[in-house]
Order: C-alpha cells, then sequence, then structure tokens
C-alpha cells in the first residue's frame, strides 16, 4: 500500500509538472498536440519582436515567435526562430520573413513569399529582413524639417542682424531718400503714361486705318494665294535653273562682252579707226563749227540781198546792201592782211 501512495504521489507530480509546462506554452500560444514547423531568421536589429510576436501571412495569423538568441560567430545579429502552425503553407527557398510596426508600440513578422521552385524545410533559414519602425520613419521624417528649421532660423537671425546693422540714423535717411526718388520716378511714370494714353487717343482713327491696311493686306494676300505660289514656284524653277550652270554661262559671256567692250574702248581712246579719230581729233569739230559759220553768213547775206541770188525779172540790184557776212568777211581779211 505504501509504495502505491509513493506511485500516486509520483504520478501526481508528474502530471502536475506536464499540466504546468502545458499551461505555460498555452499562455505564450503553443500547442504542444500540434506539429510545430520551425524556421528561422538573422536580423540585425529585433526592436519590438519577443516571444510570441505574432506572425502574419496578408494579415492572417499563421504562427509566432518562439525563441531569440545571438548568433555565435560574434557578429552581433540576432537569429530569431518562427513556428508556423498551419501545415497547408509552403515556403519557396527565397520567402522573406519581414519585421514591421504593427501599431505606434508592437512590431510583429509577416511572410513574403519567394517565386523559387524549392520548398523551404522545416528547420531551414530563410532570409531576414526589417521594415522601418513607426518610431524610425517619423524621425526620418523629421530630421531633414529639423535642419532645414535650424538653417532657416540661422539665416533669419542672420537676416535680422543684418537689417538692425542698415536701419540706423544714416540708413534711415537714406532711405527715405530712395522712397522719395522711387516717388518721383512713379509721378513721371503716371505721366508718361497719360501722354501716352493722350497720344494713342489721339491717333486713334490712324492706328484703325493702318489695322484696316493691314486686314486688306492680309486679305488680299489670301485670295492671291495661288498667284503667289505660282510665283515662288517659277522663282525656285529660276533658281534651280540657275544653280544649274545657266548663271555661270551667262556670267561668262557677259565677261567675254566685258573684254571685248573694254578692248574697243582702249582703241578709241589711243585713236584707232575712224570712231577713234573722231573722238581723239578735234579738227572734224572746227571743220564742222567752220562750216556752220559760212553757213549762217550766207544765209544771213540771202536774207539781205536777195536780189544777189535771185532775180525775178532778170534785173540785180546796182547797189547791194551790205549784210552783216560779208561785214564779217571783210572784217576776217583785214585782219589777216594785218597779221601777214
Amino acid at each position: 500500500m505504501k509504495i502505491k501512495r509513493e506511485y500516486t504521489i509520483a504520478g501526481m507530480m508528474l502530471g502536475g509538472i506536464a499540466l504546468l509546462v502545458f499551461g505555460i506554452n498555452y499562455l505564450k500560444g503553443l500547442d504542444l498536440f500540434q506539429k510545430r514547423n520551425l524556421y528561422h531568421a538573422v536580423y540585425n536589429d529585433v526592436a519590438g519582436i519577443t516571444p510570441s510576436s505574432p506572425l502574419f501571412f496578408h494579415g492572417y495569423k499563421v504562427g509566432q515567435v518562439v525563441g531569440t538568441r545571438l548568433m555565435p560567430d560574434g557578429s552581433g545579429r540576432i537569429a530569431v526562430t518562427f513556428q508556423i502552425d498551419n501545415d497547408q503553407l509552403k515556403l519557396p527557398k527565397d520567402t522573406r520573413l519581414e519585421l514591421y510596426s504593427a501599431d505606434l508600440f508592437t512590431r510583429a513578422a509577416q511572410i513574403v513569399l519567394g517565386d523559387s521552385s524549392v520548398l523551404a524545410q522545416a528547420g531551414d533559414t530563410l532570409v531576414g529582413d526589417a521594415q522601418l519602425s513607426l518610431t524610425e520613419s517619423v524621425n526620418q521624417q523629421i530630421d531633414p524639417l529639423k535642419r532645414k528649421a535650424e538653417a532657416m532660423i540661422a539665416s533669419v537671425d542672420s537676416v535680422l542682424n543684418a537689417v538692425q546693422g542698415i536701419l540706423n540714423k544714416d540708413a534711415r535717411g537714406h532711405l527715405d531718400a530712395s522712397f522719395a526718388d522711387l516717388h518721383s520716378t512713379m509721378t513721371s511714370v503716371k505721366q508718361t503714361a497719360q501722354r501716352l494714353d493722350a497720344l494713342l487717343a489721339a491717333e486713334s482713327e490712324n492706328l484703325k486705318q493702318a489695322m484696316d491696311n493691314l486686314t486688306r493686306i492680309s486679305n488680299t494676300l489670301a485670295a492671291n494665294q495661288g498667284r503667289l505660289n505660282s510665283i515662288f514656284a517659277n522663282v525656285d524653277s529660276l533658281t534651280a535653273a540657275l544653280a544649274s550652270g545657266d548663271l555661270q554661262k551667262v556670267m561668262k559671256d557677259l565677261s567675254a562682252t566685258s573684254a571685248e567692250l573694254r578692248g574697243t574702248l582702249t582703241k578709241i581712246n589711243s585713236g584707232e579707226g575712224t570712231l577713234g579719230q573722231l573722238v581723239t581729233n578735234d579738227s572734224l569739230y572746227h571743220n564742222l563749227e567752220a562750216a556752220s559759220r559760212e553757213l549762217d553768213l550766207l544765209l544771213e547775206d540771202l536774207r539781205v540781198n536777195p536780189n544777189r541770188y535771185f532775180s525775178v525779172f532778170g534785173k540785180k540790184d546796182k547797189l547791194p546792201k551790205l549784210s552783216d557776212s560779208d561785214i564779217e568777211r571783210i572784217q576776217r581779211s583785214m585782219q589777216q592782211q594785218g597779221a601777214k
């Protein structure tokens, strides 16, 4: 009987220990009667992760963290062990176990499936990844703003010091003078604008006529667009013809003609040929001038003494009158005899 009582006590103690272990694991979320699929991942920082932190897949809880430990290689990294309770979830070899902020104060883990065709086995070490916590994200957003605010405060302080240095008695006097000059300038601009308005009002009719003329010219151009196109086409054709070599031929002919004309003018200036003699020798001019003078004298004598040349009844004047030509001829004879 005594032995049986000891067995009973031992059995009750073992049962209590088993119940205690089961209760503790149950409180942690572990089911000792369920098959445990354990996977591992390594992280540099596991802040906010504790044993029993949940593991989600698309927002659905499929497991939890069951343990953390430092890596034995002395790198300072932390290995986290995850338990997946759902046997239907198949993980590819390149699946990532990512830590993220579940709320403002706690963090959780989530499964990001990979594309590998090879499945991971229980006990494998998967890729560990971590998102920034809310605090880190806020700090990351606030730090640039903080630096900008500090720089802005420093700039404002510098500006205030500069303004304080500028706004002394002399500077205020210069500013007053500057404002007075600015007022005068604005007054002049206003007067100029008024004059310009008056000028535009006075010339509005002329401006209207000019705009009407421009409109008519534009309409005329639009109405004669076909002719203009034809003219432009002709100009293009002429340009193409000139570019094809006709212009060069014309220039060669013009150069040859110019050379021949230059040679002819040279011969004329040197007195060659009849035209050259006429240009360089003035004897023809003097002969023509003398003949013209003789003809004038002859006509004058014919006017004064017509009976000398014409006699209707065969009778001539006994004492003919001396005409200007006779007087001039007598004077010339006398001058010639005096010269001899």
